[in-house]
């Protein structure tokens, strides 16, 4: 049985067939100079950024499979619609949960051309932010 890494909506990472390598993840609060009259400028938080994550990883789709699986994100990403984004982790501690995200892009590279015309070399990656309710919230570790 494959141990599950990240779910994104349906899509779930595990080892085999459809794993990634890196998770990178960017915060953001927002600082504006705001000026002062006869002094130097000041800074206001006025709210917090994009937080986007990056999903990396790399297939071997004839040796291991997981092409259908990598596909089908696209398949999600087409729907337009927010998913739950959900890490595990080790045995005895806890999951994160990263809340509602929509996927922004979904890319790869496809190198070492099979016969079909299919690389059998598939590296990717794919970009997700949090979806925000319409109160400006959301669920999760994202603000």
């Amino acid at each position: 049985m494959a141990v599950p890494l990240l779910a994104l909506g349906p899509h779930v990472f595990e080892i085999a067939p459809l794993n990634f390598q890196a998770l990178d993840r960017q915060t953001e609060a927002m600082w504006p100079a705001v000026p002062r009259f006869g002094n130097a400028p000041g800074r206001q938080f006025t709210g917090y950024g994009e937080n986007p994550v990056t999903i990396s990883g790399l297939l071997y789709p004839e040796e291991f499979g997981g092409r259908n699986e990598f596909e089908a994100i696209r398949a999600t990403q087409a729907a337009a619609l927010p998913v739950m984004m959900v890490g595990w982790a080790a045995a005895g501690t806890a999951g994160r949960v990263f809340g509602k995200v929509v996927i922004l892009s979904v890319s790869d590279t496809q190198s070492i051309i099979s016969a079909s015309g299919q690389g059998r070399r598939l590296e990717y990656t794919v970009d997700v932010a949090p979806h925000g309710d319409s109160a400006g919230g959301n669920l999760g570790i994202f603000r």
